[in-house]
């Protein structure tokens, strides 16, 4: 009798066992399809840190060379999203242009740059591409932030507006208004995903170059594009 009691309780401790071992693998399963699920739908953003040698883009009027400032944010915005968790690609980590040897003049050197550039918005299935760049002027007065968006994206424009609302908000800078941009640049006239161009301000106005040249600052607009790109992938 005894032994059949101790069998019994055997049986129910083994059965009470068996469920909190399945419960348990149901919740680690769960928990890495979920897992799974988070990689799989992760936010991919292309940062572009437009021009590289030998195309140095505008300069300043303190001599200040746009594609070194280019450089600086996109590496800071880089550090940023990356903390975020979303996934970046560079088109460009140091001071060269996309080029390789079989180029022998400049001009033949930015056609390769543009259509490399091009080839890693197509082969990325990234969900944004974002280039950085500044702006230049004549008229040394002209200052503040210019953001334009794909014209074949046209659902984009609410986050270029919100990416210039955060980087005014932040660093004070001038806004205009939000464009779609012009078909004659190479990677915004027709591109495979959303894209954004960001002028994050004039070398040409004396001010607002050493504004630019200066690391704070610099990691404000950074942050401020990055907080305006998450905020907009995660609303419902």
């Amino acid at each position: 009798m005894m032994y059949f009691i101790l069998t019994k309780k055997s049986c129910v401790l083994s059965l009470i066992i068996l469920c909190c071992v399945g419960m348990a693998a149901g919740c680690i399963t769960a928990a890495t399809s979920h897992a799974d699920m988070r990689e799989r739908h992760r936010l991919s953003v292309i940062i572009d840190a437009g021009h590289g040698q030998p195309d140095g883009g505008a300069v300043g009027a303190g001599g200040t060379i746009e594609q070194e400032i280019n450089l600086a944010i996109a590496k800071k915005l880089e550090e940023v999203l990356s903390a975020k968790g979303v996934k970046v690609i560079m088109t460009r980590s140091d001071e060269n242009g996309l080029w390789t040897s079989k180029s022998k003049t400049i001009r033949e050197m930015k056609l390769e740059d543009m259509k490399m550039r091009m080839s890693i918005m197509k082969s990325s299935h990234a969900d944004l591409f974002i280039t950085i760049h500044m702006n230049s002027y004549k008229n040394s007065s002209a200052s503040g932030l210019r953001i334009f968006y794909s014209k074949n994206h046209p659902d984009i424009k609410p986050l270029a507006e919100n990416i210039q609302n955060r980087m005014s908000d932040v660093t004070g800078a001038q806004m205009h208004v939000v464009q779609t941009a012009d078909t004659k640049l190479f990677l915004l006239k027709n591109p495979p995903l959303p894209s954004i161009l960001v002028e994050c301000g004039f070398l040409s106005n004396p001010p607002e170059e050493k504004k630019l040249c200066d690391d704070d600052y610099q990691a404000r607009l950074a942050w401020a594009l990055a907080d305006a790109v998450e905020k907009y992938f995660s609303m419902p």
